[in-house]
């Protein structure tokens, strides 16, 4: 199912939003890492557009994981969807949770089941950032 993530903060401690399915049927908050700029703002690697995300495995510091890969972002490749609570869980890669508390997320590894669920039998989706 394709999804669409909307970022309502930026700073220091990561670039915080809200991952929800075409059908409303999913949402989600969501992590990135935050890199800052030149002119000093907060950027995660992934900038607005459309995004192709497929299916695979995947190395974590944690183990292997089957998770969804945001291909086509210019100059990175291997940025994931995957659980995590904290900016530090991120090196680019979109973290999922329940509940944004403070400068964490909550929930991770159900809200990740949850998001794998709904991609069942998906090999790909449309990512759309907002």
């Amino acid at each position: 199912m394709n999804l669409t993530l909307t970022r309502n903060r930026f700073d220091d401690t990561g670039v915080y939003g809200e991952l929800v399915s075409d059908d409303g049927s999913f949402s989600c908050v969501t992590l990135e890492h935050s890199y800052q700029s030149d002119d000093g703002d907060w950027l995660p690697k992934v900038p607005p557009g459309v995004y192709l995300c497929v299916r695979g495995q995947h190395q974590l510091h944690s183990g292997p994981i089957e998770t969804f890969e945001v291909t086509g972002v210019e100059g990175h490749q291997g940025i994931l969807i995957h659980p995590g609570n904290a900016e530090g869980d991120s090196e680019g890669c979109i973290l999922v949770g329940e509940a944004r508390v403070s400068d964490m997320i909550t929930n991770s590894r159900v809200t990740f089941a949850k998001f794998m669920e709904l991609q069942e039998g998906l090999d790909e989706f449309q990512l759309v950032v907002e």
